[in-house]
């Protein structure tokens, strides 16, 4: 088989396996495959490594060398392809139970919980100095100009200095409590910590997406994921598919650090090249948590949109207000757990009237 063939029918496999694989396995996987390729041609397995090793011997590569080094990212995104939930799994802080995995879990949780504990204390004393001021500013117009606050009450007069030039001062203080607030408003209840960030961003919503409905939103994934409409559907594959490729890039950067770090150890201050990989992982694994955010928000929209294509398909009774839907929802919900509940279903429409005459 000549080497151009070869290399188009790399090329073909990939294109086959769909556009999912090829942005979230092959795009990290290549990305491993270049650097084990780099440390490799720098010599950093039998020594220290010379990087000017590196350009003269990868240029020289022939097509056969490309469609060998594609079908080396192609095995490994294969390979990894499958782990794609692990990945994410323990990115959030599913460790098991073993003793170590106990021990690291105490330790994160317990940061968690004490960064969330001092977000609130934080918040509380944000507030209270933005009151302070408030009150010294209005003392200050009421001195200097008592009729613009005047017969208004505590909000009103509030608001008038927030608009205010005497207001300048207070920019500060107000964006660092919406900050706090933000910083606090990421985790999830004080009881449901998880010991990394992306857990607590993906928990967070778990808890809260579809709550104001009734909905438990991680028992009703699949049944969404059938009724709702398609560009829905695709928005929300897409949200994901951004995260699950930062999860990826995230791990496939560790692995390179620890690769890089296993050459290198005996090296003396090569063994810093580690850091490289290392800081794209954490930059993957920070982009994994913002696109967390989004695709929650994904969940949240899509369940906002196709709720009552879900109880129309589910053939119960559409709701006339936000109680009735949540009264009924505590009942469907425990259906769809297996339990049994009385659930009154629409009732069927009336058929037709049959034309005199026919047969």
């Amino acid at each position: 088989m000549s080497a151009t063939s070869f290399t188009g029918a790399t090329l073909d496999v990939g294109s086959r396996v769909g556009r999912y694989f090829g942005l979230v396995s092959m795009v990290p996987a290549l990305f491993l495959v270049l650097w084990s390729a780099a440390l490799a041609t720098s010599g950093a397995w039998q020594g220290p490594p010379h990087p000017e090793w590196i350009g003269p011997r990868l240029g020289s590569w022939s097509i056969a060398g490309v469609a060998w080094l594609l079908l080396a990212s192609l095995a490994t995104g294969l390979f990894l392809h499958p782990l794609q939930f692990a990945m994410t799994q323990v990115l959030e802080g599913y460790w098991g139970h073993s003793r170590v995995a106990r021990v690291l879990l105490w330790a994160r949780i317990r940061h968690h919980r004490r960064r969330l504990q001092a977000t609130h204390k934080a918040v509380a004393r944000l507030d209270d100095r933005l009151v302070d001021r408030i009150d010294e500013v209005i003392g200050q117009i009421r001195r200097s100009d008592p009729d613009r606050v005047a017969g208004l009450s505590a909000e009103e007069q509030a608001r008038v200095v927030l608009h205010s030039p005497e207001g300048n001062g207070l920019g500060g203080l107000l964006a660092a409590g919406e900050a706090a607030h933000h910083a606090g408003e990421r985790y999830p209840e004080l009881d449901r910590i998880m010991p990394t960030r992306l857990g607590n961003a993906l928990r967070r919503e778990e808890d809260r997406a579809g709550g104001q409905y009734g909905i438990d939103a991680m028992l009703t994934a699949p049944h969404f994921a059938l009724v709702a409409a398609d560009k829905h559907v695709q928005y929300l594959k897409d949200t994901r598919q951004q995260m699950d490729t930062s999860v990826r890039l995230c791990v496939v950067s560790l692995l390179g650090s620890l690769e890089a770090a296993a050459c290198l150890l005996t090296d003396g201050w090569w063994l810093l090249v580690a850091l490289v990989p290392y800081a794209l992982a954490y930059l993957a694994y920070r982009a994994a948590v913002a696109a967390a955010d989004e695709y929650t928000t994904a969940v949240k929209t899509v369940i906002d949109l196709n709720r009552f294509s879900l109880y129309e398909s589910l053939n119960v009774e559409r709701p006339h207000d936000l109680r009735e839907e949540r009264h009924n929802n505590e009942k469907l919900m425990r259906v769809l757990e297996g339990e049994y509940v009385n659930l009154r279903y629409r009732k069927p429409a009336a058929a037709p009237p049959i034309p005199p005459g026919t047969p």
